[in-house]
């Protein structure tokens, strides 16, 4: 009898994993180095493509390309490294802000991306630079 128990729980416990579909946090660095490679590129079409359904609700097409651009201007990515990571908001959608000490061709400077999970891919849904020197 302990057995079956067992087994039910076990299977019970995967369906709500399964149902939950959150992205792990150690992902928001995959997501940041597909950005940076697709920003190094110049492929701001993509980049927007995979950003967060409410960045595009916030900012145009034209905005967020725009955007990309200028900081595109500072050449392809050579390197960057997380320095810092934060979480805004306790509700169900988290806002993930991970800053990353960034070089580019023609400056440096700290990248912060920010994350939302959405469907368990981590998307962006905005971005700053503050440059250095």
């Amino acid at each position: 009898m302990y057995r079956h128990l067992t087994a039910v729980l076990f299977v019970a416990l995967l369906m709500g994993c399964a149902l939950r579909s959150e992205a792990p946090l150690e992902d928001v660095d995959k997501a940041a180095g597909l950005f940076f490679q697709r920003l190094s590129e110049a492929d701001y079409e993509t980049i927007y493509k995979d950003t967060a359904k409410r960045f595009k609700e916030k900012k145009t097409h034209d905005e967020i390309i725009s955007s990309l651009k200028e900081l595109g201007e500072h050449g392809k990515v050579l390197q960057f490294a997380r320095i810092s990571t934060s979480r805004e908001g306790e509700d169900k959608d988290p806002i993930i802000g991970a800053t990353y000490g960034t070089t580019f061709e023609r400056r440096g400077g700290n990248v912060t991306l920010y994350f939302v999970d959405e469907s368990g891919e981590w998307r962006v849904v905005g971005f700053a630079m503050k440059s250095r020197g």
